[in-house]
């Protein structure tokens, strides 16, 4: 299944294609200060592949800076937030930027600021 999405100002177009419906997701809220500066829903699964398409990129890391949060340049939404393991770029999409996103589940409060530089990764 695909699905299709942009930034608010449109200058970064996300898909993201999943073997899952969209329905089977419960988007992550992070209560962290930053988060909260740049409110989001976040989705990821290991069947989940996500393209961006656009230009003008803010990467930041924050924290731990275990992550880096991917911002478009011109209306600073949050478009993902990704982590390298073993030379390989994992992370999860801000479904807010989906055009579908009425379709997802209930959104859980997450709190990864309680959780080890250990605990975050797994």
């Amino acid at each position: 299944m695909r699905y299709k999405g942009s930034c608010t100002c449109g200058r970064w177009q996300v898909e993201v294609e999943t073997t899952q419906p969209l329905a089977q997701f419960n988007p992550r809220v992070c209560d962290c200060q930053y988060c909260q500066e740049h409110p989001s829903q976040i989705i990821s699964d290991p069947s989940l592949s996500a393209s961006f398409a656009g230009e003008g990129l803010v990467v930041r890391q924050t924290g731990d800076r275990l992550a880096s949060f991917y911002h478009c340049q011109n209306c600073g939404i949050l478009l993902a937030v990704g982590c390298s393991f073993d030379g390989q770029l994992r992370g999860a999409v801000n479904s807010n930027l989906l055009d579908d996103s009425s379709q997802l589940g209930q959104p859980v409060q997450i709190q990864p600021r309680l959780l080890s530089a250990e605990e975050k990764q797994e």
